[in-house]
């Protein structure tokens, strides 16, 4: 099941900072949601990210090398460093998915399988794996006044597309989301 959530209108009587359709009752296991937004990477967004970070991979910044190894580097192309493509799906996913969030338990499981090139536009979508109210680790959480019964941990599997639908990435990460009940 695909579906992407349009945001619900606010009340002009009650102001709401978050969304009201992404606490922990509105995920379904099962259910895959298709984030809305996408983000060209640019050629100045991958340079400056992996200098910035240090990542001394040649291979997203030794243009030289690429073209003489052409045949091992992708068509001679630098690839863009992965700590990017995980960065903006995630961030793509954050409005319909961490919102009402207290706290992120994990991401785990990650793999990138096919590469990322400067100009190509990411997409994400997240499908509901499982969700517990009563996992252990919400109380350990250290969210400020979180009372147990509050919130619940739902698994998440977070894929990355490029423009063409070509699966870049995939992490499962697990989020403490509020209940209803409990949301401000």
């Amino acid at each position: 099941m695909s579906n992407s959530r349009p945001p619900p209108a606010a009340s002009p009587a009650e102001h709401r900072f978050t969304r009201d359709d992404n606490l922990y009752e509105d995920f379904v296991v099962g259910e895959t949601l298709v984030h809305p937004r996408g983000r060209t990477v640019s050629e100045a967004e991958h340079m400056l990210w992996t200098n910035f970070v240090l990542n001394t991979a040649q291979l997203h910044f030794n243009q030289k090398m690429c073209d003489d190894s052409p045949q091992t580097t992708f068509g001679g192309r630098r690839v863009v460093y992965g700590g990017i493509v995980f960065a903006y799906v995630a961030g793509l996913a954050s409005e319909e998915t961490e919102e009402n969030a207290v706290a992120v338990l994990s991401y785990d499981e990650g793999r990138h399988l096919n590469p990322v090139f400067a100009g190509d536009t990411l997409f994400a979508e997240s499908t509901v794996l499982a969700k517990s109210d009563d996992d252990p680790r919400i109380s350990q959480c250290a969210a400020p006044g979180l009372e147990a019964g509050q919130a619940g941990v739902v698994k998440l599997l977070l894929r990355g597309k490029n423009q063409r639908g070509e699966v870049v990435l995939e992490i499962t990460r697990e989020l403490v989301v509020l209940k209803k009940a409990y949301r401000p």
